[in-house]
Formats: C-alpha cells, structure tokens, sequence
C-alpha cells in the first residue's frame, strides 16, 4: 500500500491490533525480525520480497541497500517475461492469421474449410475446448457452419437446430445486441436455455462474437470451455479480429459466385449474339449476291441496252453492294471466331503466290491514287502450311488498309524466312498512327481517333479479324508506325502452322 521498505527489527513488540497476522504467522513459524523491500513499477508496487530471522535484531543499511537492488532487478525480470510473452502471443497471433489467409486464398469457391479453419485456429489461441460458427440465412435465423471438437451429440443439436436473435442461447444474446456476450458458466445459469445440451457438451464458459461488416451482422462465432475460466479481454480482441475474417470470406465467395454466375450468363449471351450475326450474316448474303448479280449482267446488257445515266447508277449499286457485301463478311468472321467456329483449312501455300494475287487485287486501288504498290519477295522461300485463303484474306486487308491512310508515296509488301517463321510486312509511307492509338487499332470496332481516318470510313474489325486469324496460325501482328512518317505492319506465323482452338475462344 505505501510502496516503501518495512524494516521490523522484533516482531514481539508490533502493535497486536495493527499487525495481528503478522504477530501470529511469526509465532506459528517462529520467526522475529523481517525485512520487506517492494517490487516498483512506475512509482506501483507488483510485489515484494521479504526476508526472515528466527532470531530479532536489525538488518544493516547494506542489507537493506542489497534487497532494495534485488526488488528492482526481480521488477525488470517479471517485465521481461511479460514482454517475452506478448511478443510471443503476438506471434502466435500473427501466424494463425496467416494461416487463416493461406486458406482463405486456396479456398476461392467453398466456405468451408475457411471457417473450420478460423474457429480451430481462435479456439487454440484463446485456450477453449470448443467452437462454432453460425452463419445468418435468409429465413433470419442462424444455422450451423463449422465446428470444433464438439461432442457428436451436441454438434448434431447444433446443425439442426436454427438460433434467433433474442433466445437465450449464446448465438441469440449475440445476435440482439450486436456485441461480444461471455457466459462465465453455462451451467449454473438459470437464465441459459439449452442447460441440458450444455451438459451433453461439457460446455461451461462461453464466449459468442458477432461477425460484423459495415453495421451489417453476417453471423456468430462461439468459443466454449470445459472449465469456468472467463475469457480476457485480449481474447476478445483476438476472437473479434477471427469473426471479421470470418466475415471477408464469407463476402469473397459471395462475390466470387456472382461474378462466376455472370461471366457465365455474359458467355451464354455472347454465344448466342455470335450465333444470330452469323445466321443473319448468311440471310444478309444470298439475297445481297443477287443484287450485285443482277445489277453486273444489267449494266453488261444481258438484259438490253442500258441508257448511259442508268448505267452510272447501277454501278454505283455494284460499288455499294460490294461494300455492304465487305461488311457483312467481316461480321460474319468474327461472329465465327467469336464463337468458335471458324475452323482453318489447312493446306500448302506459296507466299509469292500469295502476295501476287494480293497485289493484283489492289492494283488498281493504288493506281487510282497514283501509289507506288511493289513487293519484295526474295526467291527460293519454303512452301508454308495453313490457312491460305485467310491469310490472303490478312495481307488484303493490311495493304488495303496502307492505301486507304496513304495519300502520296507507295506501298510495299515485304517476305523474309526467319528461324522457322515467315515474316510478312506491309510498309506504307501515310499518315502514320500516334503510339496511344497504336495498341487499340486491332480491337473490335476500333479506329484511330482522328479527322483524316473518319473521313477514310471502314468498320474497325478487319485488323481484330486479321489478328484472329493470325493467332489461330499460332502468330502474331505487330505494328511500328510514327505519325507522319507511315506504318510498318507485321506478320509473323510458323511456316508449318497448327492450328490453336484457343485462340478463337
């Protein structure tokens, strides 16, 4: 109480009536003269040693000098040791939260082992016997989720039996006040409902954590022992750091579900979306082929002679048609691939053949703007396999695409062999594409964003087209382009293709 030294040189003359006990502890374990030296602690005292002499007599200044040393150094012992002990629990702390992670992680998809993870790891850390986890449902109630070392019995109780808020259970205190509740003794509480179960479960002190989130009340998580033992406060602590992992699972695999469910619905709705463009895509075609038809053999005559201003229009018809006859082509390919149905025929093919025909396609595209259209095609390259009408229908689109955004200077088509591999580029000398623009251009429905390309027209699926058929070959397209100064792109495929399904998922 005074936290000083008492120095009591003959126990025979203490006051009788202020130091009875003292008097008679002495006389029963025959002892006269004490020395008391107090623990300190912050200006407190947390203990005391105390020194003892059969016979009376004082002890020396020295003595007491010594004891006084020896109080202070059993202080910094017991400090130690608490220190040593927090740093501990707060290691054990620190680990079981890891290990909660580490399963919380694996467990992307099932709660469960989650939960029986988290109620094993508080039970072992706050020293109680037994756990459970109660999770709230949509009927209101709190069922059963996991468990710990509870006897079979009144596991079986648990599992059956839903809590509401309000009962006088530990799940139904908790559940109405929102708050930690501790039971010091189930048994011997009147007050305590399932008594009987408590029996069967050698259940005695409790505690019931709510697992909260934003206000929100998700569930209950219940520690007991076989012991009257109330929890600490810093077990409380810890049990409500476990309900709020708890509580993130439980709202992870909520969230994981659902975006598994959508991503689901989305891919049934794209598949279905892809299967209505091809089948209006052909529906689009048939009647479209003959509209071009019929208009070709009109404006030849097949049908008489057509006066000059009709035959103007009808040729404009021709260019239209064959336009709309592009588009509908080009969403008719990527519904395919989109869905997984463009299949390539595999075959061999010769890349100067292939770039011939692409250039005598768009000769005259290029003549039309008094562009230089060349290649560079070096003699002797090995014959390729794969698809070679798409990769035809690749070169057609990138050359075309250069003569489109090149209004002076030329186009060219270059082939080299490079360690099994054809490369195939198509160098123009246009407008060039800034480098933000460069990754998006062989997006879906994507153009570079400027005045010139607008007015050049197009849909902005032939160079997304292009790169699914390159990648289903196993290769890539790649462009290098500076604005002003034209645009290199590359194509890059095996010389001996295989085809990769995956590609056109």
């Amino acid at each position: 109480i005074e936290a000083r030294v008492t120095h009591v040189v003959d126990t025979e003359e203490l006051d009788p009536q202020e130091y009875a006990l003292t008097k008679d502890y002495a006389v029963q374990h025959g002892f006269r003269a004490q020395l008391n030296a107090p623990m300190l602690q912050e200006g407190r005292a947390i203990g005391c040693i105390c020194l003892r002499r059969r016979n009376p007599g004082a002890f020396t200044s020295r003595q007491i000098e010594l004891l006084e040393t020896f109080a202070a150094q059993a202080v910094i012992a017991i400090q130690n040791v608490h220190l040593f002990t927090e740093l501990r629990e707060a290691l054990e702390y620190q680990t079981a939260t890891s290990e909660v992670l580490k399963v919380m992680s694996r467990s992307t998809f099932d709660l469960g082992p989650v939960l029986q993870t988290v109620i094993e790891t508080a039970a072992r850390l706050c020293k109680a016997e037994m756990g459970g986890v109660f999770q709230l449902e949509d009927d209101g109630a709190f069922h059963w989720k996991a468990g710990h070392a509870l006897d079979p019995r009144y596991q079986e109780h648990e599992r059956e039996t839903p809590h509401y808020p309000g009962e006088d259970t530990l799940v139904g205190r908790v559940a109405l006040r929102g708050a930690p509740v501790s039971e010091l003794d189930a048994l011997n509480d009147p007050a305590y409902g399932p008594r009987d179960m408590a029996e069967i479960g050698q259940v005695r002190s409790m505690l019931g954590v709510p697992m909260l989130r934003d206000g929100r009340l998700f569930g209950v998580m219940c520690l007991a022992r076989t012991r009257v033992e109330a929890f600490s406060t810093k077990q409380v602590e810890a049990m409500t750091v476990f309900a709020d992992q708890a509580v993130i699972a439980i709202e992870n695999v909520r969230l994981i579900n659902e975006i598994r469910d959508k991503s689901h619905q989305l891919e049934v709705a794209s598949q279905h979306k892809s299967q209505f463009l091809a089948n209006m895509s052909h529906e689009l075609r048939t009647p479209l082929n003959a509209i071009i038809g019929y208009t070709e053999m009109m404006a030849d005559g097949l049908y008489g002679d057509v006066p000059e201003k009709a035959q103007g229009v009808l040729e404009r018809v021709q260019a239209n048609g064959r336009h709309l006859l592009g588009l509908i082509n080009d969403v008719l390919d990527l519904s395919k691939i989109e869905a997984g149905q463009l299949v390539l025929a595999m075959e061999e093919y010769s890349v100067a053949d292939m770039v011939g025909t692409v250039l005598s396609a768009t000769e005259s595209l290029a003549r039309a703007k008094n562009l230089r259209l060349g290649s560079d095609v070096p003699a002797g390259l090995p014959t390729g396999t794969g698809d070679a009408r798409r990769l035809t229908q690749v070169l057609l689109n990138l050359v075309g695409n250069a003569i489109k955004f090149t209004d002076q200077g030329s186009v060219e088509v270059r082939a080299a062999q490079v360690d099994g591999r054809f490369e195939l580029s198509v160098v123009d000398t246009g407008f060039g594409i800034a480098p933000e623009d460069q990754a998006k251009i062989f997006e879906e429905f994507q153009q570079v964003d400027n005045t010139s390309t607008r007015k050049k027209g197009g849909t902005g699926l032939g160079l997304s087209i292009s790169r699914r058929i390159v990648e289903l070959h196993g290769g890539r397209i790649t462009v290098e382009s500076e604005v002003g100064k034209g645009s290199i792109f590359k194509v890059v495929v095996p010389v001996n293709a295989s085809p990769i399904k995956e590609a056109a998922q």
